[in-house]
């Protein structure tokens, strides 16, 4: 996978971890964790309109997706809340949970791409 392409800024995570792979490793297997629960939480709080487990989800992921650079997660995160609030019809919460899906996806294949690197 091209560098530039990439979702997931591990440099100064890296910095932080002290470039020890024991904690880069265990970093990244909770993170993958992480949002594999947030995408399945996404979804589930999404469309039965529950915008307090919906933003308890939101609020646990967002210090990882900062950390990591991912800013998509947290923009799409945001349109989800107002998804909510206007309450929109099913086919824009489905987009929605879509593209957190697609995300997810692709940040917990560069996790595990990291974890195999080391």
């Amino acid at each position: 996978m091209d560098t530039e392409n990439k979702l997931v800024d591990f440099t100064s995570l890296q910095d932080m971890l002290y470039g020890e792979e024991k904690y880069i490793i265990e970093f990244a297997e909770a993170a993958i964790i992480s949002f594999t629960e947030f995408s399945r939480n996404y979804t589930t709080y999404l469309h039965q309109h529950n915008e307090t487990d919906f933003r308890k989800a939101g609020h646990k992921i967002k210090p990882v997706a900062k950390m990591l650079g991912i800013e998509q997660i947290i923009d799409e995160y945001e349109h989800g809340k107002t998804l909510i609030w206007d309450e929109k019809p099913e086919e824009d919460l489905k987009e929605s949970s879509e593209k957190i899906t697609c995300i997810c996806d692709e940040v917990i294949d560069e996790l595990q791409q990291i974890i195999s690197n080391i």
